[in-house]
C-alpha cells in the first residue's frame, strides 16, 4: 500500500497563538483517517492546509510523494482542481442551481461528455436516495438532502483524496449514520482516500485510522 498523504513536523501560527505544533502523521492510500480533538485544536485548520486554502507556518506535507505547494499558482490550481475534493460544513453548492446541476459542475475537468456526466450525475443521485429531487433547486432542499448532493459531488469530481469538514455534523444521528455509511461504502467503491474532520467520536470509530489533535 503506498503512502497518499504524509505530514513532516507540521506547524501552524497565527500571530503568537500556536495552532499546529510538529504535527507528523501519514494516511495510505485508499484508506480512511479521522482528525478529532476539542474545538480551538487546529482540525479545520489541518484540513484547510492539506486541502490548500491555508499555508502551514513550518514543516512539510507530501502528496503521492511530492510537496504541496502554497496556495496560488497553476499546480495549486490543478491539484485542487483534479486530486482533493473538498467537502464543505457548509456544503458549497449554488443555490439557485438544481441538484443534478452542482453534481455535474463538478465534473466538468472530466473527460466525459455531457450526457455521460449527467448520466452518472442522475445515478448518484438515485444512489443516494435524492433521484426524485434532481431536478430541483439547491434552495429547497433540507440539510441532509443538500449534504447528499454535496457527497454525490465530492464522489464524481476526478480528484482521490476527499477532504470532509464535519460531514454530518448537522445531521440527526440516523440520517448520520446513513449518510457516512455510504460515503464509506462510496470511498472504498471509487478507490480515494478519505479524511474527515469529526466530534463524532463514533463516527471517528469506524475510519481506518484516527488523530486526536490536542489545543496548544
Amino acid at each position: 500500500m503506498n503512502t497518499k498523504l504524509a505530514a513532516d513536523h507540521l506547524c501552524k501560527t497565527y500571530g503568537s497563538r500556536t495552532i499546529l505544533r510538529n504535527l507528523s502523521f501519514s494516511v495510505e492510500e485508499g484508506t480512511s483517517m479521522a482528525i478529532t480533538g476539542p474545538s480551538g485544536s487546529g482540525k479545520s485548520t489541518l484540513l484547510n492546509i492539506i486541502g490548500l486554502l491555508d499555508t502551514p507556518t513550518g514543516g512539510a506535507i507530501t502528496l503521492d510523494g511530492q510537496p504541496l505547494p502554497g496556495i496560488d499558482g497553476r499546480r495549486a490550481t490543478m491539484l485542487r482542481r483534479g486530486k482533493i475534493n473538498y467537502l464543505f460544513q457548509s456544503y458549497a453548492l449554488i443555490n439557485d442551481m438544481s441538484a443534478l446541476d452542482n453534481v455535474t459542475l463538478g465534473m466538468r475537468f472530466t473527460r466525459d461528455s455531457k450526457q455521460v456526466r449527467q448520466r452518472k450525475a442522475k445515478a448518484m443521485l438515485s444512489r443516494l436516495g435524492l433521484g426524485h429531487v434532481a431536478g430541483d433547486k439547491i434552495m429547497t432542499l433540507s440539510g441532509g438532502e443538500q449534504q447528499r448532493v454535496a457527497l454525490a459531488r465530492c464522489i464524481l469530481k476526478p480528484g482521490d483524496l476527499i477532504l470532509a469538514d464535519e460531514p454530518t455534523g448537522a445531521l440527526d444521528r440516523d440520517l448520520a449514520q446513513h449518510v457516512f455509511d455510504e460515503m464509506l461504502r462510496l470511498q472504498h467503491e471509487y478507490g480515494k482516500t478519505l479524511i474527515i474532520v469529526t466530534h463524532d467520536l463514533g463516527i471517528a470509530a469506524q475510519c481506518d485510522n484516527t488523530i486526536e489533535l490536542q489545543a496548544v
